[in-house]
């Protein structure tokens, strides 16, 4: 793939942040990296930040109407 200047680079590093999912789930993750890890996420457009279930609805809040959707898991790493 050839790129013909800048703003076709700067269309495929969105095209490939649309297809991250940006994740923080270690045990002892506070409030305050959940929102770092979901303003990164906005900025840089990406599909999905995968955090832990207790998290779930304040990532939402923070990630309303950005278009980056929220995920989870279940008894992960057990």
């Amino acid at each position: 793939m050839s790129f013909s200047g800048e703003a076709d680079i700067q269309a495929s590093g969105e095209s490939l942040a649309a297809k991250i999912d940006h994740t923080l789930l270690a045990a002892d993750a506070a409030a305050e990296q959940i929102a770092k890890l979901c303003s990164e996420a906005r900025q840089a457009k990406f599909a999905t930040v995968c955090v832990n279930p207790c998290y779930v609805r304040q990532a939402a809040k923070w990630l309303a109407d950005s278009g980056v959707k929220v995920a989870t898991v279940v008894g992960f790493p057990l």
